[in-house]
């Protein structure tokens, strides 16, 4: 479970990324996506900065009491994954890609290139995932969110 310290200088780290869009909700999970002991967070932003084709999704390395970005997409939907295959070290994630002109929608697999994942979900290196998903719940489809400020 999330720790009260984990969970404050995670919004303390929003708050300053975001720079004052007050409207911004997110949802945020932890979970091991490298083997290192602490855990990384997976970041998702609802609210009226979203387009149609979703809104987006943060990666989070912990670096001392704050964050270093690993990746902010640009679009997708939850259900988000971290998926049971790893490429360079890292978990893969799936994001539902739909909408803005993708129809029908499907979970995009976002491999961890060596730095970062891919930004934008529905374009390569990002790739259709194909098969059965296979790994953890870490964005829930329902996520609404928590207030940022």
């Amino acid at each position: 479970s999330t720790t009260p310290q984990e969970s404050a200088d995670l919004k303390t780290f929003l708050q300053m990324f975001m720079n004052g869009v007050a409207t911004t909700r997110y949802f945020a999970t932890f979970v091991h996506l490298t083997d290192r002991e602490r855990r990384e967070a997976v970041v998702y932003f609802t609210g009226p900065h979203c387009g149609t084709g979703g809104c987006g999704l943060l990666v989070l390395e912990p670096e001392g009491s704050s964050y270093k970005v690993i990746t902010s997409t640009t679009i997708g939907w939850p259900p988000i994954y971290a998926l049971s295959t790893r490429t360079n070290g890292w978990r893969d994630l799936a994001i539902r890609v739909e909408g803005g002109g993708i129809r029908p929608g499907y979970q995009a697999h976002l491999r961890f290139d060596g730095k970062t994942y891919p930004r934008n979900p529905s374009v390569t290196p990002a790739s259709r995932l194909v098969g059965k998903v296979a790994g953890t719940v870490v964005i829930p489809k329902d996520a609404t969110g928590l207030p940022l400020y």
